[in-house]
């Protein structure tokens, strides 16, 4: 299964080291799940992390250089809609990269009707994974 992170769930992750960190963790363990960062996340995510999190920004990128990970180049095209245009690159990139699921965390994303890639909270993720035995 292919999953793309958004920002959201990168900077939940590191930054505080709890439940989504695990469901990221159990995801990177299993050969069955590719997980994909783009371009556009990485950035937004650095650019976050070095405002927000200055005192502890080196330690936090050096934990996601440590992640298995596969980052991609981010598309120019605009191939979905959701309601706040700044995440239209983020489901542009998942679509491009054709993924299975976009992680997220954002209101916008998970309250969209979006069918393709699916939509889902860690909570979300965890569950599905489980209850369709392709375990995280």
């Amino acid at each position: 299964m292919r999953i793309m992170l958004d920002t959201n769930i990168l900077i939940s992750a590191l930054a505080f080291k709890g439940r989504v960190y695990r469901v990221i963790d159990d995801l990177q363990k299993n050969s069955k799940h590719d997980i994909l960062v783009s371009a556009y996340v990485e950035n937004e995510f650095k650019k976050k992390i070095s405002v927000k999190w200055a005192d502890r920004a080196e330690e936090i990128f050096k934990d996601y250089e440590s992640l298995r990970l596969i980052r991609c180049k981010s598309t120019d095209q605009i191939l979905g809609k959701v309601r706040d245009e700044k995440d239209i690159p983020v489901l542009s990139d998942a679509i491009f990269h054709e993924v299975d699921i976009l992680l997220t965390g954002d209101k916008d994303f998970l309250e969209s009707e979006i069918e393709n890639p699916l939509i889902m909270s860690p909570i979300t993720l965890f569950e599905y994974l489980n209850k369709n035995s392709w375990h995280a």
